[in-house]
């Protein structure tokens, strides 16, 4: 029981919650305390808020989940959770969460009220809705990514958002190119009905040079800010990262769960730990 209680939550997501450092590390305040343990208990109330609505959003989902052949094995689509135990458990995420913003800034409070408010508006309509939904997902890690700078009271630079934004428009669109390969999927998910795969392979590559650009600009503008030409190299690092993800989506047929399918990839987790390693060093230098 424990075990599928845990997997309510959805374990492998929580690599999200490293948006929340990223003002952290990009206004250098990851040498002090204090910034450190506010960053922490703002990811972790982010994490149990979230985790309270992959609870309720498979409630809402559980005939739709049992159609897909993976998602069917979820603790309440598979019948090993019931729908009353996982209630019980989303409310308690959701207490959790609101004893750890006690301890934040309250616009942190702020920023989650507003996650869980398009959540609410996703689960129940926006869902629905094409090229919406992917907006809505995407707008939960920008939300991510003020949470932490809210945290930590730095201003969060406009690239770093439009930046996350587009990644995660690009990721969400290749979530989308995938489910329209299961069969069977598109009769419980209304809004795989209103996408085609000549459309999202367009929609992929514009998220894709968008994010690449936004990038681009973001290291050119530090660089110049901070002397540190040597910032603009690391965009080698991202743009292999967004081509080994098309390749995972295209030629493996995986990105059905982009966050699954990355950190099970050597090849791309070798590629962002280098990155960040690197950017740490040009940054400190």
């Amino acid at each position: 029981m424990i075990v599928n209680i845990i997997k309510l939550t959805r374990p492998k997501h929580a690599i999200k919650s490293a948006f929340v450092f990223a003002p952290l590390f990009f206004a250098f305040k990851f040498m002090e305390m204090a910034a450190w343990i506010n960053t922490i208990f703002a990811a972790l109330a982010f994490l149990t808020a979230a985790s309270a609505v992959y609870i309720f959003n498979d409630i809402c989902d559980v005939d739709e989940d049992r159609t897909h052949p993976r998602k069917k094995f979820r603790p309440i689509a598979a019948g090993n959770v019931s729908v009353l135990q996982a209630r019980i458990f989303g409310i308690i995420l959701l207490l959790v969460t609101a004893a750890l913003l006690c301890r934040l800034p309250i616009a942190c409070a702020i920023v989650i009220g507003i996650y869980l408010s398009l959540q609410i508006a996703y689960t129940y309509s926006l869902k629905k809705q094409a090229i919406i939904d992917v907006l809505i997902i995407a707008s939960g890690f920008v939300l991510r990514v003020l949470m932490g700078g809210y945290a930590i009271d730095v201003p969060t630079s406009p690239w770093i958002i439009l930046t996350t934004y587009l990644l995660a428009l690009f990721l969400g669109f290749g979530k989308r190119y995938h489910e329209l390969s299961v069969a069977g999927y598109d009769d419980s998910r209304h809004s795989l009905k209103e996408y085609n795969k000549p459309l999202l392979d367009r929609l992929i590559g514009i998220s894709c040079v968008a994010s690449l650009s936004s990038y681009a600009l973001y290291t050119v503008e530090t660089a110049r800010l901070l002397g540190k030409t040597e910032l603009v190299y690391t965009v080698v690092f991202v743009i292999f990262g967004l081509f080994r993800y098309l390749q995972v989506l295209y030629v493996y047929e995986g990105g059905g769960e982009p966050e699954k399918a990355l950190l099970h990839d050597k090849i791309f987790l070798a590629n962002g730990i280098i990155w960040f390693v690197i950017t740490m060093l040009i940054l400190l230098s």
